[in-house]
């Protein structure tokens, strides 16, 4: 039984990880070229692309969020210590986790610390992913000259 968690655990994980880096790639390959192409102020599309960009990585972290309570349900793991826990604390947890900030006030436990090791690596290279985005688009600006 305890191959069974560790499998599906794994496969969930996978699947929400590969899932997530799609969404995000697909929402900025469709929402940044209309925001860089608009008659805006430049520092309108930066504050747009900023907004949009947190945005987008704080509902990724509330989809690992879900995926943590729907895991959680299964038996796959819990979180400790004060269990059990709102979807607002679970949040909370994830965009700590997201964000690879770990405080560790709230911790999983069982088969959700894979998804947590996931979610981290994840987060990480989709938070590296859109800073390296938003530079480069600073950078043609400037060399626009605008």
């Amino acid at each position: 039984m305890e191959s069974e968690g560790m499998i599906t655990m794994i496969l969930i994980a996978a699947v929400v990880f590969t899932t997530v880096g799609w969404f995000h790639f697909a929402v900025l390959s469709r929402t940044v070229p209309p925001v860089i192409d608009s008659n805006m102020s430049r520092a309108a599309q930066h504050t747009s692309l900023v907004a949009l960009i947190g945005t987008l990585h704080a509902f990724e972290a509330f989809i690992y969020a879900l995926v943590f309570r729907w895991s959680q349900s299964l038996g796959l793991g819990g979180f400790k210590p004060g269990e059990p826990l709102s979807l607002m604390d679970v949040y909370y947890f994830s965009l700590v986790n997201y964000t690879t900030l770990g405080l560790g006030d709230i911790y999983p436990s069982g088969h959700l610390r894979f998804l947590a090791g996931m979610e981290s690596l994840g987060g990480f290279l989709l938070l590296s992913c859109s800073a390296s985005y938003l530079f480069s688009v600073a950078q043609s600006h400037v060399k626009k000259g605008n």
